[in-house]
């Protein structure tokens, strides 16, 4: 694993299993004003495989919408509104929420929703001076292909329900779809450690709950636990600089968030949908 805070010139952190880059990408055409974008890729074996992208110099919410158009098209989230404020609130001390100071496991975004957003983007408004609070993330594709013929063969075939809602209470009323969902010969993941292990998406952080209980029972945990190694072993850790917008490939990609202490920091939330 390794930690980036992209700038403008080129990085390349070698590691044996895995070479991650950094590009700095001149779009000024698609961006107006902006900068910069920064491809955060990651590549094995003379492949290209998944991307970030960070676009740099964006100040205001309509920079953001601006630049993310380059995507595709903003949705509305859970409450029906196209951004969502990632700061910390009282009365999540004790949950694995994105309102928490608290790491947040493993998962792809929105998974009960028909599909899942496209991609996510995370514009940093106040970054967190406490040394934490990471994006992290790394390649889901990779991690269907490393397992075992068995394992692999159940993330196609057996289905999930993956609940609409947040939090709040707001949102669809879900889906049942395997993890991994072909359409039109391409694939889609979803993807949440804590509703494998817990049966919830946002539980609290010392949840302890019976495996028959559960999705896929104690299968569930066995992937959940295997998807989480991997996951350490292989991600990139990106703290996001002020007045840059992260953006991923949320069908393809996991992340999840380190915890912090500075309870200043500020991220705003987008959901894009890429053009049919």
């Amino acid at each position: 694993m390794r930690r980036l805070s992209c700038s403008l010139k080129i990085v390349r952190v070698r590691t044996a299993a895995i070479t991650l880059r950094c590009w700095a990408v001149r779009i000024c055409r698609c961006l107006g004003g902006v900068r910069h974008v920064h491809s955060v890729g990651c590549s094995r074996a003379g492949t290209c495989g998944a991307r970030a992208h960070t676009a740099r110099g964006i100040e205001t919410d309509e920079q953001a919408a601006q630049a993310l158009r380059a995507f595709g098209e903003l949705v509305p989230q859970y409450d029906g509104s196209l951004r969502y404020q990632v700061k910390a609130a009282p009365g999540f001390e004790e949950r694995r929420y994105s309102k928490s100071v608290n790491t947040i496991l493993v998962h792809t975004e929105a998974p009960g929703w028909n599909p899942p957003p496209t991609c996510l983007a995370l514009h940093c408004r106040v970054q967190a001076t406490c040394g934490s609070g990471h994006t992290e993330l790394a390649d889901m594709r990779r991690f269907v292909a490393m397992l075992g013929e068995a394992d692999r063969a159940a993330l196609y075939e057996r289905d999930i329900e993956w609940v609409g809602h947040n939090t709040g209470g707001v949102g669809t009323e879900g889906v049942r779809r395997p993890v991994v969902e072909r359409v039109n010969g391409r694939e889609t993941l979803r993807f949440s450690y804590n509703l494998l292990t817990t049966g919830q998406y946002d539980p609290p952080v010392d949840a302890s709950v019976d495996p028959a209980e559960l999705p896929l029972g104690s299968f569930g945990i066995h992937l959940a636990e295997q998807a989480e190694a991997f996951f350490r072993e292989n991600k990139i850790s990106v703290l996001i600089p002020e007045n840059s917008v992260l953006v991923w490939d949320n069908q393809r990609m996991v992340h999840a968030r380190s915890a912090y202490r500075d309870a200043r920091r500020h991220l705003t939330r987008y959901w894009v949908a890429a053009p049919n």
